[in-house]
């Protein structure tokens, strides 16, 4: 989402035109038209936006509010912003303030629900509360006052309406259940309620404060999606129908705030905090639970929800029943008193669709979801800017967005751990610069000033010696990893391409693979509808497949996901789907990268094998029905998700192309077929030659005979002669039997072993291969 900070400057409304626009959509905000295509890619208003205060402090709380964007009336900075005094007083803004403005990146939403609540008059008093019977009838008489406005914001002030008694003021308390809301009303349809209204069993000690969440850069969307869960929990705002209960789960990787977002439902006050630890036994979870139903409002908070139930929990079953029942509970009350029980659960793991068993997402349970990316390279520069990198300001542009791009993976945490770690190798050579030249001023020892001075130095630019230089980060960002890559080994060996003899066809359609993984998707899209990112390496054992995947990732620096297919199918139920979606995940995370599936028909071997039966390897894959068939369901399922894959390549090889279920050459899949033959003769020869310059041949071997007489074996097996060849050198030399000059690997040697070693590689399964490629081959 785009963002632009303004200054507010007054907004002059003269002519009757204007008047009545303001009375009828009084939240809109006006920018010049370079501003407004910039944040909504458009120049037609009425796009919805985010107003935000940008505070002085950072201590002080923020100021949101949300609004439409239109084209000012008037020519205008594009640093100014203009809007309505109601609205601005609403909103608590001051001519001369700066704000920040971020696309929604839509139109303004309809209102389902406006709350309104009675507040002071002009005079400073407040009538007495509307009485029951009354309060039908005033709700009555607003919609009707509603309905001559369009668009409806929180803050929103009636003044002086009279029906029966004495004049009252009212104020728009929430839209669609949110306080910053904005929407548009919709006379017939928005429903329209008093505050008064709400159940009176309640206890308003507790209940003073707004269960919203708020203040937290980078999740809007996010945030948004928490608080319209929680305002159906929310006390003072009834319901037209009988909602369902539901708990949520927010999940995301490493670092993306997962546990920062519970601390801030948490300190919103709204009720009692209960907390399940993942260490708690099953009577204290159990009690937990009674608790919070006993003493609403409450909040139950569950972090690493995952280890909570997890496998190796002896009584992991009895877990999940425990909240079960006590989700069904709360259930069971909603639909009795027809309000939701004011019980908010919220857990928080790594993976919703791995993670939490099936029987926790029935409904009423564990429905709700929010997932937190890591961010994007927008979002680091934000938090990177945030945090002040106080370099001299003509880098400080170049070095936030080389910082952003170069910092794939990184989460919040990973981006203030490389600002620190910037700061020492800044203060250490700054330190050690002082030393040689004491005079020199420092950002460790700052020189001692009075008041005057001090505020003197605050205002103008520190010297050049006191910043930090860019140089200090370029080389924290060597030494900070990304936590996200914490527990995932994605260093290839160092396997590089002149370390496989012959196969350049299959060099040159890798090295292609990588190129199109990083090429910007712009690009691709004036050559391809769908550029291809799965390509499936088969051919004959010991031919290199597996070499040239680790040549790949190596000579491209991508980084690298090496899963042999049976190891995915594990002894638990579920573990297998879990491995494939975590392992599409973290590769989309730390991108460009590359997912390697060797052995791939022991996962992806034709449905039609799969059975109990069977093995994973004498029924063309698979583990089980239960087993194999799911695994690779979820295997095409994620990869129908490649839009969503720029910067990971799939690559996979088998021996056996034609146990490969048929789905998974389709189109988006596995797009590109590479054959990977037995080395040719220059590719034998090539191989001799490299096992030659390493070892200690007699001047009797011939290399080009050598080539000549291997003709169909495969580079393993070249390679397995040449070490039977040395073992008899060896034996032969050590006992003495050969003077000095004689030593080393003799041709006979090499002859002996080849006539020994056994081709693996026969006619018929080359046809076989012929045979697949003439019917799956896509040119």
């Amino acid at each position: 989402m785009k963002s632009l900070e303004f200054r507010i400057r007054k907004l002059h409304v003269n002519t009757d035109a204007d008047k009545r626009l303001q009375k009828k959509q009084p939240s809109r905000v006006y920018v010049n038209e370079e501003a407004l295509i910039e944040l909504t890619g458009t120049r037609d208003g009425g796009r919805a936006v985010c107003v935000e205060k940008v505070s002085a402090s950072p201590d002080e709380p923020p100021v949101r509010r949300e609004a439409t964007l239109w084209k000012a009336p008037e020519k205008l900075d594009k640093s100014v912003t203009q809007m309505y005094d109601a609205f601005r007083d609403a909103c608590g803004y001051k001519l001369g303030e700066h704000v920040r403005i971020t696309s929604l990146g839509g139109p303004l939403p309809d209102a389902d629900e406006l709350v309104l609540e009675q507040i002071p008059g002009q005079d400073g008093t407040t009538p007495d509360s509307i009485a029951p019977e009354d309060i039908p009838g005033w709700e009555w008489f607003l919609a009707g006052r509603l309905s001559q406005i369009e668009h409806v914001h929180g803050g929103l002030v009636f003044k002086n309406l009279f029906a029966n008694g004495p004049e009252r003021s009212f104020l728009v308390v929430s839209v669609n259940g949110r306080v910053t809301g904005n929407a548009r009303y919709l006379h017939g349809k928005t429903a329209v309620r008093l505050a008064t209204s709400a159940p009176v069993n309640r206890d308003d000690s507790v209940c003073t404060r707004k269960l919203e969440v708020t203040g937290i850069r980078e999740l809007d969307t996010q945030i948004q999606e928490l608080n319209q869960f929680l305002s159906f929990f929310t006390a003072d705002i009834p319901f037209r129908k009988k909602p369902d209960y539901s708990a949520i789960v927010i999940h995301g990787g490493h670092g993306t705030g997962k546990t920062m977002l519970l601390n801030s439902i948490a300190n919103t006050g709204w009720g009692t905090v209960f907390r399940i630890q993942f260490k708690d036994k099953l009577s204290e979870i159990q009690e937990t639970l009674q608790r919070a139903r006993l003493q609403q409002p409450s909040i139950v908070l569950i972090d690493q929800f995952e280890r909570l139930i997890d496998k190796e929990r002896s009584n992991r079953a009895a877990v999940v029943l425990a909240f079960c029942e006590a989700l069904d509970a709360l259930a069971a009350e909603t639909k009795a008193k027809g309000e939701v029980p004011r019980v908010v659960i919220v857990a928080a793991c790594l993976d919703y669709s791995t993670d939490v068993p099936e029987d926790l997402k029935e409904p009423g349970r564990l429905t709700s979801e929010v997932y937190l990316p890591l961010p994007d390279v927008e979002g680091r520069r934000e938090i990177l800017a945030s945090l002040d990198l106080c370099v001299a300001p003509e880098h400080e542009q170049d070095l936030l967005r080389h910082l952003s791009e170069r910092t794939h993976a990184y989460n919040g945490k990973d981006l203030e751990r490389l600002v620190s770690r910037a700061r020492q190798i800044g203060c250490i050579r700054i330190r050690d610069a002082s030393a040689e030249t004491p005079d020199q001023p420092s950002i460790m020892t700052p020189p001692s000033t009075d008041d005057d001075q001090q505020e003197e130095r605050i205002a103008e630019p520190l010297s050049t010696g006191a910043y930090y230089q860019p140089s200090d980060y370029h080389e924290a960002l060597r030494l900070v990893r990304p936590s996200a890559m914490h527990d995932i080994n994605l260093k290839p060996p160092p396997i590089k391409w002149d370390d496989i003899g012959g196969q350049e066809n299959v060099k040159l359609l890798l090295r292609r693979a990588v190129r199109l993984s990083v090429e910007p998707p712009e690009v691709l899209s004036e050559y391809f509808d769908r550029p291809p990112k799965g390509f499936l390496l088969y051919g004959p054992p010991g031919c290199s497949k597996t070499m040239a995947a680790q040549a790949m990732a190596t000579e491209s620096g991508l980084n690298f996901f090496a899963v042999k297919g049976a190891e995915l199918l594990n002894m638990y139920v579920g573990e297998s789907e879990r491995a494939v979606r975590r392992l599409f995940q973290r590769a989309r995370e730390v991108s460009p990268s590359m997912i390697f599936f060797d052995e791939i028909d022991s996962i992806a071997g034709q449905r039609s094998g799969f059975s109990h039966n069977n093995s994973h390897r004498s029924g063309g894959g698979g583990g089980g029905t239960s087993s194999g068939v799911n695994v690779l369901t979820t295997l095409l399922n994620e990869m129908d998700g490649f839009e969503a894959l720029h910067g990971v390549v799939v690559l996979a090889a088998t021996n056996r192309p034609q146990a490969v279920d048929p789905a998974l050459l389709r189109p988006g899949r596995f797009d590109e077929l590479i054959y990977v033959s037995p080395p040719d003769e220059s590719a034998r020869r090539a191989i001799f030659a490299k096992v030659a310059a390493r070892r200690r041949m007699h001047a009797d071997v011939d290399i080009d005979r050598l080539a000549k007489e291997t003709d169909g074996y495969s580079g393993a097996e070249i390679k397995g002669i040449c070490a039977v060849a040395g073992m008899a050198a060896y034996e032969r030399d050590r006992a003495g039997q050969v003077a000095d000059e004689d030593k080393g690997i003799r041709m006979q040697d090499l002859e002996n072993a080849i006539r020994n070693q056994k081709r693996q590689i026969t006619r018929e399964m080359l046809e076989g291969f012929e045979e697949w490629e003439r019917q799956f081959k896509k040119y």
